[in-house]
């Protein structure tokens, strides 16, 4: 039961992983705008799943804290972009 469950999370740490290096990869070919766009979505996505699993008793205290987390870095990313974003604007001006 307990090599089950630690496969079962290998498995959903391979997929995270995946899932932010392949979102991470295509992002490149946009334009910061549409990257800041994509990373605002991902945020509020995230932001409804975890008020959702807050309500549900059931579900283990780390996928919280991994979604938390992940908004954390998406933010800076965020950030980051905008003012890139934001300079560009002012330099193309």
């Amino acid at each position: 039961m307990i090599l089950l469950r630690l496969i079962a999370f290998a498995l959903i740490l391979a997929a995270a992983t995946a899932g932010i290096i392949l979102l991470t990869w295509s992002m490149r070919r946009l334009g910061l705008r549409a990257q800041f766009v994509v990373l605002l979505a991902l945020g509020i996505l995230i932001g409804f799943i975890f008020m959702t699993i807050v309500q549900v008793p059931g579900i283990p205290p780390w996928v919280g804290i991994s979604l938390i987390v992940v908004v954390f870095i998406a933010g800076l990313f965020g950030v980051r972009i905008f003012l890139r974003s934001l300079s560009l604007d002012r330099d193309g001006s």
